[in-house]
Order: C-alpha cells, then structure tokens, then sequence
C-alpha cells in the first residue's frame, strides 16, 4: 500500500513538472483580462454618459426653437374678431342712408378772374419821369436843368481813361520797342580804356563780350542786366561799361528808360600772339 502511495505522488510529482501553466501563469492572465474589462467598463460607461448628455441637449435646443417658434405666431384666439357689416355703429344714425360714390367727386369750382384797371401814362408824362432829378430835391420837372450833370459825368469818365492810361504807361521799354534806340556817344573813348586781362594774354584767349545795360532819360547807364561772353572778360566790361554815355531813346516823343545791348571785342595784337607762341613752344621744349 505504501508502495502505491509513493508510486502515486512520484506520478503527480511528474505531473506537475511536465504542466504548462500554474498559478503566476495563471495569475498573469487574471490581471491581464481584469485590466480589459475595466477598459471597456469605463469606455461603455463614458459612450452611455455623452449619449445621455447629448440628448438632453438636444432636447433643450429643440424646445428653445419651438418657444421663439410660439412667440412669432400670432394666437387666432387672442386677437379681437371685427365686428359684422351688417352692424352699424351706435354713433351713426340708422335712418341717413349712404350716399353714392358719385356723389362724393368734388364739382368744380369756377374761377373768378379778377381784372385791374391798368392806367397807361401818356408819353409827356413819360419823357417827365425820364429826367433827371434835381440835387435839391424837388417835384417840379420843369424846374430840373436835364443837362445839368451830363457835361460832369461825360468829363469824369475822361478823367478815369486818362488815368487808366497813365496807370498802364509803361516806364521800360526794349531797344526794339521805341522809335529811336539809344546811341552811344562816348563807345571809343570807354572801349579805348579797357585793358586787356592779364590771364587772357598769357593764356592767348580772345572772344566777343556783350554787355546789356539799362539807359536813363538822361542818356546815363542805370545798371547792368548781363554780360555773355568769355567770362575772363566780364569783370573789366563790368567796369568800364558804367563811363558809356547816350543819347537816350524817345517813344511818342518823350525820352523813356530802354535796355540796349553794347558788343565789345578782344583781339590779341600780333606781338602779343607772336609771344604767346614762342613762350608755348619754349614751354613745350622744356617738358
């Protein structure tokens, strides 16, 4: 018997070594399939929460839209039912009949013109209210001198063209505009006193300057307006130009201010071109 005990728990033993799964493997799956269903637990529960939540808030909207809905219908019950035609308002007497349509277009209304008697002067009485009312004042016509302020207005009125004409005189004419430009009397004499500008002799430069001036009445140079021109000539033009003396220019008789134009020449002498030359071919054989 004790054989068979020993023979039976050998055989368990062997059982249990060959098994493949015990208590952890088992264990292991409980935790596995717990942690799952709690899962799925909490994922079911949170579906049937919003699903509930979002009816009732479906079920809100649906019964705001139906409420603003009643507010905008108007109840057939509340309002008040217009009294019958046949009825007729106590504040109208039931014996005055009603008058057609016809009768209610206005007639028309003749207009009455009312013609005013018109009282045409007569042409004496006319020429009279034609004349010219007198400084003193009075009613009499035949007492007003007609001409008494023609001859004033006819000499005021020649007064205001002279004037206008003098305000309009022009005081500076052009050389082109008067009857006679101004001469110049004393040209040689000035152009005599030039000098030549040392920098341009050495330097060989001739050229023609034109200087503008402005003459007085008096025949005497005002101003200078410009000088064109090589411009190492200006300041000995600009000078000299002041000592011109003229005949001054007339228009309609009268000596005016006119601006005239004075040409000046400046030519090398021979000597002073043969010296140039020989001082830029030394200068040249030095280089």
């Amino acid at each position: 018997m004790s054989e068979t005990i020993d023979n039976s728990n050998e055989m368990f033993a062997e059982i249990n070594k060959n098994m493949k799964y015990g208590a952890p493997e088992l264990k292991k799956l409980y935790q596995k399939y717990l942690t799952r269903g709690l899962i799925i637990a909490v994922v079911a529960h949170l579906l049937l929460l919003g699903t509930y939540v979002g009816a009732m808030y479906l079920e809100k909207v649906k019964a705001e839209q139906e409420k603003n809905l009643q507010d905008k219908v108007f109840n057939l019950e509340d309002l008040e039912l217009p009294p019958p035609i046949d009825e007729i308002p106590p504040d109208i007497p039931k014996d005055v009949a009603l008058k057609d349509l016809s009768a209610l277009v206005p007639e028309p209304v003749a207009k009455k013109f009312v013609t005013e008697e018109v009282k045409l002067k007569s042409q004496q009485e006319l020429e009279e209210v034609k004349l010219p009312v007198a400084s003193t004042g009075t009613d009499d016509p035949t007492k007003v001198d007609p001409n008494a302020h023609v001859g004033k207005i006819e000499e005021k009125k020649v007064e205001e063209k002279v004037e206008k004409k003098e305000e309009k005189k022009k005081e500076v004419f052009q050389q082109f505009e008067v009857e006679k430009a101004p001469v110049a009397v004393n040209l040689g004499q000035v152009k005599g006193s030039m000098r030549y500008p040392e920098i341009a002799r050495q330097s060989g430069i001739e050229g023609r300057v034109v200087a503008k001036v402005l003459v007085g009445t008096d025949g005497s140079v005002i101003k200078v307006g410009g000088i064109s021109g090589p411009e190492v000539f200006h300041d000995e033009v600009a000078d000299k130009v002041m000592n011109l003396q003229f005949n001054p220019a007339i228009q309609g008789g009268q000596t005016v201010k006119c601006w005239v134009s004075v040409p000046f020449s400046f030519t090398l002498s021979a000597k002073d071109k043969k010296k140039t030359e020989d001082e830029e071919e030394s200068s040249d054989e030095g280089n």
